[in-house]
This record gives C-alpha cells, structure tokens and sequence, in this order.
C-alpha cells in the first residue's frame, strides 16, 4: 500500500514537472519556431517568457527595425494569439494596437501561442523583402523579428530559440548555436536587439563558408531553380572581405559574418516587390532574381552591407545602442551610418584592385547626377533626424549625397594632413574609441569627429553636413589632379516634342501618335495625332530614317531660319513649317583627369586611390 502510494506521488510530480518543460526562467526566454509544416505560408510560434512580476504585461512585436527607416508593424502578421498558465488556463488577453497584447493575471503567464504569417506572402502589406520573412515548401528565410516578439521592458534578456525542423532542412545564421540534430536546432541570443540581428536561413541547399582574418564568413542559399549556389557566390565576394581587411588594416572588426540569399523568379518582383538586401551587424539577407550570372550583383551589394560592421556595429549613437523597436528616435547621422559606409564599400574595392580608378569616378559621378533629384536645400543632419516622417521622401539621397559626403570628407583630410591620414584612418580611431558596447552622445558626434581631425573640418561639418552648402569638388579633385565642373550649358538645335511611329502594313510612312503644342517649335507646326510624315525640309523619310534624317538637318540647320515637313493628313498632302529655334541644355557634374597633373597631384591620388 506504501508503495502505490509513493508511486502515484512519483507520477503526480512528474506529470505536474511535465507541465513546465521548458522551465520557465526568471532572467529568460525560450522560444520555439515549428517549420516542420510551412504549407500554408506561416509557422506555429511558443513563447515562455521571464517569470512577471507584475498583473498585468504586454507582449510586442516591433513596429520598425534598424536598417529600414520605414514602419513596419510586425504584429500585423500575428494571428490565433493565446496566453496560459502552467495549467494550461487561458489568461485574459486584450490586443490593444496592432503590436500589443495585454495580458492580465500575468504573474501567472507560463506560455503564449501564435501562428506568424509569411510577409512575403501579404505582399500587398508593404514590407521589404530582405526586411521581412519568406516561407517554402523547403526553405524559410526567418527574420526574427517577423516570427518572436518581447515583453515590454525585458528585450534586454537572453533567448533560448528552438527550431522544430524535418530532415535535411540546413540551418545558416551568424547566431550561436547550441546544438543541431535532425529534427530540432537550439540557438542563443544575449537579448532581443541579438536575437532580430542574427537571422537564420533554412534551405536543403548546401552552405559554403571560408576564414578570412580569422572571421568566418558563410553563405547560405535558397535557389529553386538551382542557379544560385552558395560556393559560386562566395568566391565572387571574397575579394570584398579581403580588400575590406586590407582597408582596415589587416583585421576584421567581428568574428564571423553570413550572407543569407534567398532566390525570387522575375515574374514574383513585379507582385512583391524590387530586390534588395538588408544590413544586420553580423548579417545580410539578400533576395534576389533566381537566375545564373548575378554573382556580381551579389559582390556589389554584400560591400556595402558588410561595411555595417564599423558603421554602426562599432561606431553608434545611443539612439541604436538602446533601440527602441516600438517608438525609435532617429540620428542624425544617416549620412554617416548609410552614405559612408556606400563610400566604404567603393573606395574599399579602388584601393584593394577589385575596380577601376574610372570605375569609381563613374560612380560618384552617377552619385552626383542622383544626388540632384533630391531637395539641395536640406540639411543632411535635418533630413535624417526626420527620415521617418517629414522628410521620408528625401531618405533614397543618404546613399547619394552621403556617399558624396563620405567621399569629399576622404579628399578633405588627406588633403590637409599632406595624404598621410584619410577618412579610414578616422573610422579606426573611432572604432578602437567605442566598440560594438560603447556609444557616442548623437549630438556631440561632430565635436567627436573634430577632436580627431585636423583645422579646417569643422567647418567642413557645419557647412555640407548641418547646412547646404554645395560640396567644395572643384578645390578637392584640383587637389587630385583632376577637373571637376559642376554643370556647363549645352546649345542644341530644337527638335520637336512628338512621338512617331512606323507600322509597315498600314503605310510607307512614320505617323504622329503625340504631338505636345506646348512647345512653341512644335505647336508652330500645327501637328495633328495621325499626320503621315513623308518628307522633312525636303528629305525623303524611309522606314528607320527619321533619327537620322533630323540629325543631319540639326547639323546644318540656320537659327531663325524655316524648317518644312510635308505631310499627309485625311488623303491631303500638306506642307507645314516652323522657325529653327536654340535649345539650351545643362551638362552636370563634368570630371575629366587632368593632362598634365603635377608630381604632388600625383601624390595625392595615389594615397587617397592605393594606386
């Protein structure tokens, strides 16, 4: 009778031991991700968080992540939320906005429940592609931040992330991993900001990995059609790491970086969405046309990405050092994390051999043309402190002006310091200074920057940075042995604003489909939409003619002189004419090398470009 009875206590306590497994910690989290099934594009979620100390808590998912100055309410994807006690009671839950679930008695939460939607498939939700999470039949691109939420004030505690998986499903993440086995992987992240950085790519295709400066950089893939392989694209972008190391001075600020590729056909980017990548600390998740040949596209945007490691891993404001997923302040410093790390990721590959002195200026050229679509007359440090909101629309010119930016503030030291000490040498200093867990004060960051340069920079700061002051080019590139001119008119022969076609089984000759009489040249004419075109100012127009034909007229064409085009209107033939009239173009951003450079002019280039 003792025994049965000290038997019945055995399974009583096991059973009720069984109720709390995981245990549930007072200083963490568990959480598991079930991708066993993804058929319907969303995975089943458990969440046991920290032990409440309080009656009422609220679980979150993020309305905005670093890297993407959009909002993008994560919880939108969450649905079948539910919260219990360790009984397996379902606790009172309100679901307050679109990112909060309050949850009352929760000094008895054990466990909360949820199904998470594959933002890829809400395609119509606005969310980023590299920024979101993407599920298959064999593959799941997990952001996290799409997939595990927070308790409000206790993002700063560890987690413990378990993955239900089927055989042959291979993880890629720059997390750390506890243990793999073929149906479950465990993972740990030292707080929420850790575990949103380091996403996780599970594929059945094979990931590829190398040590460069003793850092592990992996590759991961998901390719449908198989065109994307993680070897091919990890030996195209090896030469960015090494250039980058070299740049740096022989280290890499980190110990391992991953590059997670997930593979779209055509046909899907014009429902979901453009390509792109998205920049993590340790990270970068890529999606990408699944087709051969896009190694070099994947070099070309890794560089930048990876260059996220000193800008902002280990160079930041407070603002990313304590991020706010829910109500984020923005820096005012976009130009320095987004447009120097652009520059980065260009100079870096001049001064390791991977591009072409023309290369590169070709670049910061087009950065120019680009860069004047944008509004001149907003300061950099206004436009980023208000990316968010009032100035949303000028958020695309980080990467033009601010590599600009980067690039004029490179010339400008080594410039003043003779071409010993340029803009890298600055980011190592601050590097070294701060480090992944210490931050700079955002509004000391330019007095910072001025305690480490030479005279003048200050003034540099406050003038093309806070105000709007037209970068100073023409005196930087002289510096360099090379002319820069930021616009010259061009005078061309007016020619008229229409449209043509030709369409050989209706006639002989091109017909007007567009006339616009808001030009006075054209409207002198008195073009009608469907006018045949049979001869212009005497010449004959055959089938593929016309360009030619009005080329060699702008040649020889008098100013003020008359200009006839006969036509042929309702079986009417016609004679129709205009005065020549000039038009007067503008040429931007002309940078031709200078002929005959002096030996210090030389100099200078070399230092600045590694030639």
């Amino acid at each position: 009778m003792i025994r049965n009875t000290i038997a019945l206590v055995l399974l009583s306590t096991m059973a009720s031991y069984a109720q709390f497994r995981p245990i549930q910690h007072s200083d963490r989290y568990h959480a598991e991700v079930d991708v066993v099934d993804m058929t319907d594009d969303e995975v089943s979620v458990t969440v046991v968080p920290p032990v409440q100390n309080e009656n009422v808590a609220t679980f979150a998912m993020p309305k905005i992540i670093p890297g993407t100055y959009d909002i993008s309410d994560f919880g939108r994807f969450i649905k079948n939320f539910h919260a219990y006690d360790s009984y397996g009671n379902e606790l009172e839950v309100e679901h307050t906005d679109v990112n909060r679930w309050v949850i009352q008695n929760a000094k008895s939460l054990y466990r909360i429940t949820y199904d998470a939607i594959d933002t890829q498939e809400e395609y119509d939700k606005g969310i980023f592609l590299p920024g979101g999470t993407a599920i298959s039949d064999s593959a799941c691109m997990m952001n996290l931040f799409g997939f595990v939420g927070f308790m409000e004030g206790q993002d700063d505690m560890p987690f413990e992330l378990e993955v239900k998986k089927f055989p042959g499903l291979n993880a890629t993440t720059a997390l750390d991993i506890m243990d793999q086995q073929d149906k479950r992987d465990k993972f740990y992240a030292q707080d929420y900001f850790e575990l949103h950085d380091r996403p996780i790519l599970y594929s059945t295709q094979a990931n590829a990995s190398v040590m460069v400066a003793g850092a592990e950089v992996m590759v991961g893939t998901y390719s449908p059609s198989g065109a994307l392989v993680s070897e091919d694209i990890l030996d195209e972008i090896m030469p960015v790491f090494t250039a980058t190391r070299d740049y740096l001075g022989g280290t890499l600020p980190t110990d391992r970086y991953v590059v997670l590729v997930w593979g779209k056909q055509l046909s899907e980017f014009a429902r979901d969405g453009s390509a792109g990548a998205l920049e993590h600390f340790t990270s970068t998740t890529l999606v990408w046309p699944d087709m051969r040949g896009q190694e070099e596209g994947i070099r070309h945007v890794t560089a930048h990405e990876f260059f996220h490691i000193i800008t902002p891993l280990n160079i930041h404001s407070e603002h990313i050092h304590s991020y706010d997923f829910m109500n984020p302040q923005m820096s005012k410093h976009l130009w320095f994390y987004e447009g120097v790390t652009e520059y980065n990721s260009l100079i870096a590959q001049v001064r390791g051999g991977i591009m072409s002195e023309s290369e590169f200026m070709n670049e910061m050229v087009g950065k120019m043309n680009a860069a004047d679509n944008y509004d001149e007359h907003i300061p950099m440090t206004l436009r980023s402190e208000h990316a968010l909101d009032i100035f949303a629309d000028q958020y695309g010119d980080v990467y033009q002006k601010g590599a600009l930016i980067g690039m004029a503030l490179d010339m400008h030291l080594r410039k003043e310091t003779n071409g010993e000490e340029g803009l890298v040498d600055l980011l190592i200093k601050l590097k070294d200074m701060y480090g992944p867990d210490t931050f700079f004060v955002d509004n000391n960051f330019f007095d910072i920057i001025v305690d480490h340069t030479p005279a003048g920079t200050e003034e540099f700061l406050y003038n093309y940075i806070a105000g709007t002051h037209p970068l100073p080019f023409e005196e930087l590139f002289d510096a360099m042995g090379y002319s820069y001119m930021e616009s010259v008119p061009e005078y061309e022969v007016r020619r008229p604003d229409w449209s043509t076609s030709f369409i050989s089984s209706r006639s002989r000759y091109y017909f007007v489909s567009r006339v616009d009489n808001s030009d006075p040249f054209t409207a002198e004419f008195g073009l009608q939409n469907g006018d045949y075109i049979k001869r212009w100012n005497g010449e004959r127009v055959r089938q593929g003619e016309l360009a030619e034909v009005l080329n060699e007229w702008a040649e020889n064409a008098t100013i003020g002189g008359e200009v006839t085009i006969e036509i042929e209107r309702d079986g009417e033939e016609l004679e129709l004419s205009s005065t020549v009239t000039l038009e007067v173009n503008e040429e931007r951003h002309i940078l031709n090398k200078d002929e005959n450079p002096t030996a210090e002019e030389l100099r200078l280039l070399a230092q600045w470009l590694n030639l």
